[in-house]
């Protein structure tokens, strides 16, 4: 497969990568990666996120700024970079070829090629070994957008699916001239101080249910807009609550600016899969990190409906 849908997306000229909304490292790294490459060999490459903003954290990464949430006129193909499902595009179908690379375990394989391996710990190792098994060498700029979306996706390797492999891999990463230094210092030491305010007020705010085994944090818009965060200033907190010593699940409710809700869900435990209890929401993931967004516009509502499949989730092991 590796090279059959390397061997596809050669055939095309007029190409979109396409990252998911409310884009992450892995999604925007991935794509920006195969922007530099797609480029260095003459396609004519748009880069499309449907969202209205991107996390500035990703900024510093080459040709972040070309980023468009309109498509181009004319799309022989789609590159669909870390979604889930179609629906993560934010686009229709179209006459166009879709190509889908990912790793997620609830992906249903939606593209007319698909390149989904659910055992990688990331959308960007996927990419890294759709390169390497053609040959294809590529720069530091794009070796550099590989290590953020390895690093965001592992939480600098401390979570999800990490073998010896995933290591000898990013050494390579490093050989093609990753800037791991950069990467650090942007993504762990470059923190606004209204994301402090905003933590401050969300670790003040945690409950505690189950026995202190669940953690839920409610993030509302006038929370942003007092402690003057973004929305992507809480993206890290359902992780900080699931570093609790008891807590096994975390999960945060964040209000969207229309009124909708965003879940975000981390496990720490063996017994817990977040990835299945957020697709019985239409979302998905990972074993320990996965996400939803919610239909349901009662944030206590979307609570009880998430302890229950909680409850499911701890029935089924204890059997």
């Amino acid at each position: 497969m590796l090279k059959k849908v390397w061997e596809e997306i050669l055939k095309y000229e007029n190409i979109v990568l396409i990252s998911h909304v409310n884009p992450d490292g892995d999604t925007i790294g991935s794509s920006l990666a195969l922007f530099d490459v797609l480029k260095q060999l003459e396609k004519n490459i748009y880069l499309f996120n449907t969202s209205k903003a991107l996390p500035k954290k990703y900024s510093f990464l080459p040709n972040y700024e070309k980023f468009s949430n309109v498509l181009p006129p004319k799309i022989d193909a789609v590159i669909v970079c870390d979604c889930a499902t179609f629906e993560r595009t934010g686009i229709k179908r179209g006459d166009y070829k879709v190509i889908n690379i990912d790793h997620h375990s609830t992906n249903p394989s939606f593209g007319d090629e698909n390149l989904v391996f659910k055992n990688f710990s990331s959308t960007a190792m996927v990419v890294y070994k759709m390169l390497k098994h053609n040959d294809i060498n590529f720069s530091k700029d794009a070796a550099t957008a590989l290590y953020v979306g390895i690093v965001d996706d592992t939480n600098f390797f401390t979570s999800g699916n990490l073998d010896s492999n995933t290591f000898l891999n990013v050494s390579d990463i490093f050989s093609h001239g990753a800037d791991i230094n950069l990467v650090s210092n942007r993504l762990t030491q470059n923190v606004p101080l209204a994301r402090f305010r905003l933590q401050e007020h969300a670790m003040n705010s945690v409950d505690l249910l189950k026995n202190a085994k669940v953690a839920k944090i409610i993030i509302w818009q006038n929370d942003l807009k007092r402690t003057g965060a973004k929305r992507e200033d809480a993206e890290n907190l359902a992780n900080i609550m699931c570093t609790l010593v008891s807590v096994e699940l975390s999960f945060l409710i964040l209000e969207e600016e229309d009124g909708a809700f965003k879940v975000s869900l981390r496990s720490k435990s063996d017994s817990i899969d977040v990835s299945k209890i957020a697709f019985k929401f239409g979302g998905g993931g990972h074993y320990g990190a996965a996400g939803f967004e919610s239909s349901l516009l009662d944030p206590e509502e979307i609570t009880l409906k998430i302890l229950h499949e909680y409850d499911k989730e701890k029935n089924v092991v204890g059997l």
